[in-house]
């Protein structure tokens, strides 16, 4: 994806499914986590980009040596960089995570990420150039929200101005380009869809091997699906591993008979494992919900859970 962007900003070469045509321009890339002759340049290859307008950046020179870069005091370094290659259109950071200093940022603290991300948001309004970072989704694959999905705190989400997630969707031999925050732009984003094939990008001066890159391929219209909808038929096909473990927890918990909903759900959170999981794996066990424990305070019978009988009178209340 990020060599798809960077290639048409190289290029001015057209969005996908006729959304318009990209600014032609340099892009500097910030990339932590791939090599940038195995991986990087063929990858910007296969997405057909001119490399001559693409700087990559992965360290900082300081007093004679090398450190990584750091969103919290590196900033003036890179606006000098961006003057010195000129006419830059794009600015791409890959992961933001890997950029905030070592032990000098809480990234689930709010104000920690804000005060990361307050800078940066006004040194692309400076410069006037569009910043893009990557972020991995959080694990909490029962969330359908993208912009609660993004990273260890919501404050990422909400200092920038556009917010989307990609998608997996084996189901269909694809993957999904999601809307979760769009502020500016001119009409609503719709999901887009791609798949990813391979293309030789030359040889290798080492090996005398053909060099194969991946490349995305954009499909040619629109998906009619939601961002919403897209991560819960995610977490539906990919966590079926989490639910029968809170399938085994609840079986555990109720063999020895039936137990009250409050410990149960406290049982779950205790275990790390999430309602909507649980709910699920109750379901697909056909455990009942029977209003038949201790009396409350208020001279009502408390909920219990039950497994289902033998006798196959095992309706799900």
């Amino acid at each position: 994806m990020l060599s798809d962007i960077i290639a048409r900003v190289s290029r001015g070469g057209t969005w996908p499914c006729n959304e318009g045509i990209a600014p032609l321009g340099n892009a500097i890339l910030l990339s932590a986590e791939d090599d940038i002759k195995d991986t990087i340049v063929p990858r910007l290859l296969a997405a057909g980009a001119d490399l001559n307008r693409v700087t990559i950046l992965k360290m900082i020179r300081e007093s004679g040596k090398e450190r990584m870069f750091s969103l919290i005091s590196d900033l003036h370094a890179l606006k000098l960089k961006v003057l010195e290659v000129g006419n830059v259109a794009l600015i791409m950071i890959d992961p933001v995570s890997a950029y905030l200093g070592i032990g000098k940022v809480d990234s689930f603290r709010a104000t920690d990420v804000r005060a990361i991300l307050s800078p940066l948001k006004q040194f692309a309004e400076d410069l006037e150039i569009a910043v893009i970072g990557v972020l991995h989704f959080n694990k909490k694959t029962d969330v359908t929200n993208v912009m609660l999905r993004v990273s260890d705190s919501l404050a990422y989400s909400a200092a920038s101005r556009h917010v989307y997630g990609i998608v997996n969707d084996p189901e269909n031999h694809r993957r999904l380009f999601v809307r979760g925050k769009n502020n500016i732009a001119r009409a609503e984003q719709k999901t887009l869809a791609f798949g990813i094939e391979e293309c030789n990008v030359g040889t290798s001066k080492k090996t005398g091997r053909v060099v194969r890159a991946p490349h995305i391929v954009w499909h040619p219209d629109p998906v009619d699906i939601t961002a919403t909808e897209a991560l819960q038929a995610a977490a539906e096909s990919k966590s079926p591993s989490a639910r029968e473990e809170a399938k085994q927890f609840l079986q555990e918990l109720l063999s020895d008979g039936p137990i009250g909903a409050t410990e149960i759900w406290q049982a779950a959170k205790d275990n790390k494992i999430s309602e909507r999981t649980v709910e699920r794996a109750r379901k697909e066990l056909r455990i009942k919900r029977i209003q038949d424990g201790p009396l409350n305070d208020k001279n009502r019978h408390t909920w219990r859970w039950h497994l289902p009988k033998e006798n196959g009178d095992d309706d799900v209340a």
